[in-house]
Formats: C-alpha cells, structure tokens, sequence
C-alpha cells in the first residue's frame, strides 16, 4: 500500500462571508477527454438553463500551457503544474457559492487527486457540519494498478466527504450486468473493500453506463463514480446521468446534496388497503428461478436479490400509497369522505336554489354528527392500546393545553406592571435613620 501524502494548502484561499449556508448544492462530473470543445460544450449548456451547478468536477482537462480553461461565473481550482506532473483534474464553483461559504484547495503534490474544502461558520447542510470536502480524482491506468491508491483516494473523516472522479475501474457492485474478469475484480475490488471498510456508498445508480466509446467494438462501462461518506450520505438527494451530450465518450453526471428540510419524505404503503385477493393467486403462480447449481457468494446474492424483487414488486404493486399531509386526520375515515361530499354538493344547490335548506341542514348535521362518533371511536381504540410507553402521550392528550405558567399577580396584567411588583418586592427603597451625618436630614 502506498503511503498517504501530506496535505498542502493553497497559499490564497477564497474569502469567507458571514451568511449562511448552502441548502441546497448541485454537483456536476465529467471527463473531458483533454478536448476544449467538450468544455465549451458543457458549459454553454449551464448558460441556456435557469439553475447552473454550484460545483463542476472536470476530469483529463484541456491544459493551454499547464492551465485549464476559464469559464464566465465560475472560479477555477487545479493542482499547480510541476516539471514531474500536470493537472489532470480542476475543480470549478461558482460564483454565488463562493459569496456565501469559503472555498480552501489543498494540494497532494500531485495532478490526479485534488480536493476542496467548502467551509461555512453557519453551516452547511445543518448547523452541526461546518466544513464539507469534495475529493476530484482522475485514476490514470499504469498496468496492473491506478495512478491513484485506495489509501489516497478513501480517507477517514467525520465531516462531509464526497469522492468522485473518473476511477478507471469494473466492479459488480456499480455494473451488476457485465460479467468481470479476474483482474477486472484484482484492480477494483481494494477499492470498494476500502471504501465499505470506512462507510462510504456509492451513490451510482447500478448497472446505468457512464461511458459509451466511439469504438464499436469496445462495451459500455461504469467508469464515472460518486462514493459518500456516512456524514454525508444522509444529505444526498439524487445521481442522475440525463445531461445532453458534450462529445466526450463519457456521460456528463449530476448530483444533487440537500438538507434534510428540503427532501420530501417518501410516502409510504398503505398496507390496509393492500388487495391482498389479487395477490394471493398470484403468488402461487409466482416462478422464481432455480437457486446457483454451484453457489457462489456473488451468484447467490444476484439470485436472493432477483427472488426478493419479484416478490416485492407483486405486493407493492398492489398496494395504495398514502397521502400524508398536515391536514391528515387519524379518525378520517372514507364514509366521513363520502358524507362531506353530500354535504357540499347539498349546500351548492341550496346556494343555486336548487335544492331545499331542510336537505342542506340534514346532510351537514349528519356529516359533523358523524365525525364526533369517529373521533369518540378512535379515542376508544387508542386508549384499548395504550401501554407503558404511550400512557404519558394518552394524559397530556387528556389533559389539553397545559396551563399557562407565567406568574399571576394581583393588581398586575401587565409586563410592566409585573416587572414593577417584582422589583418593589425583591428590592425595596431603602429607609434612613434620621441624623446629622445624612444629607436628607440637614
């Protein structure tokens, strides 16, 4: 294993501001093949769209003597070039990012492998992260390894971290499809060994191709990976590879980090509506395949995974999401719903004059008449229920709002008034003996 290098940090880090921080950060990867035109191309998209990414992570850049291109709105970050390497990766953000949170690069003495601190006092995805660490590789094959060593490319952080980059590399875990080779699983598998190790995921959807080359000859490939941390992963939102093409054989990706206010929670499965009578013949009629004749652990999880999903998707399928909202009610029930569309439909037509007030008037008293008894039901099954753990939620249920605990005092409603009772009682004028000595007494 090689030895990880020592961090240098860049001699002019960007200006922090004091505002808060991103919510929301769109991160954009891609190989440019070293063609300028792939640039251009890339980034004349960002203009024609209404949102451009914050942060563009470049791969086997275009270099104009040792430097990368420049873009309008968009700061350039690359390793410096020496006379052993040049920059192979360059990191850009834009501009609006930069007026909020500070940007610091640090260099590994080396132009495959650059990452780059965002720091904000406020935070970033919530208050308890100030600091997030982007990782831009380019892992250059040298014949039976990568230019870049999984000791380089993992480390072990509790802050943010993402790691993203061209890796050079098959592996079953990103391309489930392709049948690998042994070296294919010699040259990847200390990669994502290291990587399960010190909890990072990959955040690649399995089996979508990244790169597609111009020669006919030569398969798909899942070359672009995005693995996260365990600090960040519960701020990834989405991956997705649906950018229009640059002419790169590579695919341009998209990946979106939001706070957790921001991501809508999945909705659930309503298990009571489940048609379980649609299900039932159908599971019987259900055929899985045969389990590996001679098990493998890869064959046997591809085949619990494929038994599993089939399975999964019959009873899903037939099972009615819910639709949670801050209007839902536990106590709503359907007949409720049935009965408050009479109700409105009856007090349409008594306003048009087509039906009588005495209908309108039964068809409202029958639907609030209704959802008492709904209310009085479900409060019956929630107190048949409760056990040790709920007792405490059923009383303060029980109880109502709580009463107010602010001080009453008498002849004082208030603030002011209060806060002059207090002070005369706590602190009373002092009294003076009269004598020679005070001044109040001459």
């Amino acid at each position: 294993m090689s030895r990880s290098p020592a961090l240098t940090q860049s001699p002019s880090p960007s200006q922090s501001f004091p505002y808060p921080g991103c919510l929301n950060l769109s991160i954009v990867q891609h190989n440019c093949l070293g063609s300028s035109n792939v640039f251009q191309t890339l980034f004349s998209f960002f203009t024609s769209v209404e949102s451009s990414p914050h942060i563009v992570a470049l791969q086997d850049i275009p270099l104009w003597r040792n430097c990368p291109p420049v873009f309008r709105n968009y700061k350039c970050f690359f390793p410096p070039a020496t006379d052993s390497y040049k920059p192979r990766v360059a990191t850009y953000v834009h501009e609006r990012l930069l007026c909020v949170i500070s940007i610091l690069p640090l260099f590994f003495e080396r132009g495959d492998l650059m990452p780059v601190n965002f720091h904000s006092p406020e935070g970033l995805f919530d208050t308890s992260h100030n600091l997030f660490r982007l990782y831009n590789v380019y892992s250059i094959p040298s014949g039976h390894t990568r230019s870049v060593s999984p000791v380089d490319l993992f480390p072990q952080h509790h802050f943010p971290t993402i790691v993203l980059g061209d890796l050079n590399i098959h592996h079953f875990s990103a391309d489930p499809t392709r049948l690998h080779s042994g070296y294919d699983q010699f040259i990847s598998s200390p990669y994502f060994d290291r990587a399960s190790a010190l909890l990072f995921s990959l955040l690649n959807t399995p089996g979508i191709y990244t790169r597609f080359p111009f020669i006919s000859n030569h398969r798909p490939a899942v070359f672009d990976l995005s693995f996260a941390n365990s600090a960040l992963l519960p701020y990834f939102s989405s991956w997705n590879p649906s950018l229009p093409p640059t002419g790169s054989d590579h695919t341009p990706l998209s990946i979106i980090l939001s706070t957790l206010l921001l991501k809508p929670p999945p909705r659930g499965l309503n298990w009571k509506l489940t048609d379980w009578d649609h299900i039932s013949p159908s599971l019987t009629d259900l055929t899985l395949a045969a389990p590996p004749a001679l098990p493998t652990p890869n064959s046997l999880d591809l085949w619990f995974d494929d038994s599993l999903a089939k399975i999964t998707h019959l009873i899903t399928s037939n099972t009615p999401t819910k639709r949670p909202s801050s209007y839902s009610k536990p106590w709503w029930t359907p007949e409720l719903k049935q009965l408050r569309r009479i109700y409105h439909h009856t007090t349409r037509r008594m306003r048009k004059n087509q039906s009588s007030p005495a209908l309108a008037r039964a068809a409202r008293n029958t639907y609030f008449k209704a959802i008492q008894t709904a209310k009085r039901v479900h409060w019956s099954q929630f107190l048949a229920n409760v056990d040790s753990q709920s007792v405490w939620d059923a009383r303060k249920i029980a109880a109502g709002r709580a009463p107010d605990r602010f001080p009453t005092l008498e002849n004082a409603s208030s603030p002011t008034e209060i806060n002059n009772t207090l002070l005369q009682h706590f602190f009373p004028p002092r009294s003076y003996s009269c004598s020679s000595s005070h001044p109040s007494c001459v």
